[in-house]
């Protein structure tokens, strides 16, 4: 009569007593798939129960559970691991089979070695002191004697339907962690974002900034006159037809596994709280007009990022290693190209974080933390608020930006006002010339040709200087009555720095043909 069964379940109770974890089993193959972590390794272990003729099929099984642990070992995230493979049986294979016990693989992170043990009842505890020794464990050989072949057949069943019992009931519980909820609001947002997108593309153009800006994009010095509302309408507006693709595609992604684990109406505070949280970083860092949904997306990798450290075995076993994966490019390629918001993206990530611990996961408490991760939500929103208010008032940047809206509104003498008190405060050589720029056009439209002229000819003294510049000076000479000889010099150097300028060179050709 068979006892193997009996006596692999038997093995199984063991090693879940020194510390392993069942992962994976098959009711009806009789293996059971258990995991240990030590000291940044893995021991990944099976446990079959299995009688082998012949040496021939011994190996072909074993060679099958090699390739079966190699995935196991991505799915789990261990990529330092050393595999170790048990059999159970009643018999050896007849034929000459001990060379099939060599280990597999070459011990190294891309092919680790596997073990191999073949038990049977003479063998077992020398098999069992080997195991002990080579995975540093202190199982004991005690069977129970007393117990007659039928009645370890009868052990072997309940052992074996009590531990198939507890991987189905874990099976189920990991199935209601990711089936809290159905998604909706994720497709409605994906909804809302093309059709906004539509009304920017039919209604003006979306690489404009003044359209974006009039549209509802995030622009800190509109923001600071009072039009908050803007960090939650920038969510809804696209660049171009790739940039909202790449982010309705991450919404889909994200955000239906988002719905499903916290539910839809967590879901809608993570986004949107989080959301905005990346709309007030960018507030906070840039002072370039900003727009995209992006900001909310980070927000839910923050919420996964929540999860994970909620239920850490879960998430790795599951989409942990391609979450930990995407973002960290994503983090990669905002901190190489300037052109992307990365105040958006760290603001989202961590207000996410944030708001998704204060509503937490379902069937969860934790009342004490949901209670410092909100205040903490509140006071990273308020604290990049302030901070962003402080820099942005005493910003010359932002002073620039103020004087280009100004001009924009035709509102010349309040171009003046704020470029002069600029000019007042800074010595920065980078920006002086464009203050002097802006300040001449309006000087230009107010009729105070003289001080436009003075301002040019001190712009072009800088490095940093525009084409708009000499042509604009040119133009004065000419209302001024300046020689021919001194507008073409000025003409001239301007062509020599600027010398494909089209301007340039049509107000050239028509100073000649008089």
């Amino acid at each position: 009569m068979d006892t193997h069964m009996y006596r692999a379940y038997e093995q199984v109770e063991k090693l879940t007593e020194q510390g392993f974890r069942i992962i994976a089993g098959d009711y009806k193959k009789d293996e059971v798939w258990l995991e240990r972590k030590a000291d940044r390794k893995s021991a990944i272990v099976r446990v079959k129960a299995q009688t082998f003729d012949w040496s021939n099929h011994l190996r072909l099984d074993a060679q099958v559970a090699y390739q079966q642990m190699q995935r196991i070992r991505q799915a789990i995230a261990a990529p330092n691991a050393e595999f170790y493979s048990i059999y159970i049986a009643n018999e050896y294979p007849v034929d000459d089979w001990e060379h099939v016990k060599h280990p597999q693989g070459e011990g190294t992170k891309k092919s680790p070695r596997m073990h191999i043990y073949y038990l049977v009842e003479e063998n077992e505890e020398e098999e069992i002191n080997q195991l002990n020794r080579d995975l540093h464990l202190s199982m004991s050989f005690n069977h129970e004697k007393h117990l007659t072949d039928e009645e370890k057949e009868e052990a072997g069943n309940h052992l074996k339907n009590n531990l198939f019992q507890e991987i189905q009931e874990e099976q189920d519980e990991r199935k209601k962690i990711f089936s809290f909820s159905t998604p909706l609001f994720t497709y409605i947002l994906i909804a809302l974002n093309i059709l906004v997108f539509i009304f920017q593309i039919t209604n003006g153009d979306s690489e404009n900034t003044q359209d974006l800006i009039d549209m509802g994009a995030n622009f800190n010095l509109l923001v600071m006159e009072g039009e908050w509302w803007r960090f939650v309408t920038s969510m809804f507006l696209h660049l171009h037809f790739l940039h909202l693709i790449m982010n309705m595609l991450a919404l889909f992604y994200l955000g239906t596994a988002i719905e499903r684990i916290f539910g839809r109406i967590r879901f809608l505070f993570i986004y949107f709280l989080g959301g905005i949280a990346g709309s007030i970083a960018s507030f906070a860092f840039s002072i370039n007009v900003s727009a995209g949904a992006s900001g909310a997306i980070f927000a839910l990798f923050g919420a996964l990022l929540l999860f994970g450290l909620i239920y850490k075995q879960i998430f790795f076993q599951t989409m942990g290693v391609n979450i930990l994966l995407i973002l960290g490019v994503n983090l990669l390629l905002g901190f190489s190209v300037p052109e992307i918001d990365m105040g958006a993206h760290l603001g989202g990530l961590t207000g996410g974080f944030l708001i998704a611990a204060a509503v937490y996961v379902p069937r969860k408490k934790n009342q004490k933390n949901q209670l410092l991760a909100f205040i903490g939500f509140i006071i990273l929103s308020l604290g990049l608020f302030i901070y962003g208010w402080t820099v942005n008032s005493s910003s010359l940047e932002m002073k620039l930006v103020e004087a280009e809206t100004q001009i924009e509104e035709e509102n010349f003498s309040e171009v003046i006002v704020i470029t002069t008190e600029a000019l007042d405060e800074t010595d920065d050589q980078a920006l002086i010339p464009y203050f002097l720029f802006h300040r001449s056009y309006a000087y230009i439209q107010e009729f105070e040709y003289a001080k436009a002229t003075e301002d040019l000819e001190e712009a072009i003294q800088y490095d940093d200087r525009l084409p708009e510049m000499y042509n604009n000076l040119a133009v004065l000479y000419s209302e001024q009555g300046a020689d021919t000889t001194e507008i073409e010099a000025i003409i001239d150097e301007g062509l020599e720095y600027f010398p494909d300028n089209e301007d340039l060179t049509d107000l050239k050709n028509e100073l000649q043909s008089y």
